[in-house]
């Protein structure tokens, strides 16, 4: 096996509301499986994914940061070298969505303008959606950034979501 040309490690973000489902989104995508119990993040933790795109090796950080308003204090330290941020938000909370400018803005004042990538989670929950898919599709594209729908429990769209961000980060 040949050695990749170019190597890179990248550090992203992973934020939003508390309970949007960042921390099992990082675990379906690393581990491959959903954990059904909730358990909050205090401050942040992360986690490391090895991408192949042919010759380019990405090492992906993965900057899980716990969502909840008291821990904002913390948070604005562990965006120091970001190089993309993935915002979460929760179709079935309305609010989750809404308050996604207040997160790009968090993260923005510490790194300027990164790669970003909308994640719409819980699409499985189709009977409790509360944010459409045209919806969101405007508003990332009005942003410039990427959109996915994905579901931490059955695992869609969260691979593509990822491999995305690196892939645009690097290229």
């Amino acid at each position: 096996m040949s050695t990749p040309q170019r190597q890179y490690v990248l550090k992203v973000c992973v934020v939003g509301d508390g309970a949007v489902g960042k921390t099992s989104l990082i675990i379906r995508y690393t581990e491959g499986h959903f954990r059904e119990s909730y358990i909050m993040t205090v401050g942040t933790s992360f986690a490391v994914k090895e991408l192949n795109f042919g010759d380019t090796l990405v090492r992906l950080q993965l900057w899980d940061l716990a969502g909840q308003p008291h821990f904002s204090s913390v948070r604005p330290v562990f965006y120091r070298g970001a190089a993309g941020v993935i915002l979460v938000f929760d179709v079935t909370r309305r609010q989750t969505f809404e308050n996604i400018p207040g997160w790009y803005d968090e993260v923005a004042q510490v790194t300027g303008a990164v790669t970003s990538v909308l994640l719409a989670n819980k699409v499985d929950l189709v009977d409790q959606r509360q944010v459409s898919t045209e919806e969101a599709i405007a508003y990332a594209q009005q942003l410039g950034w990427g959109y996915f729908e994905t579901s931490a429990k059955e695992g869609h769209g969260v691979t593509d979501a990822f491999r995305q961000i690196a892939w645009t980060c690097v290229s």
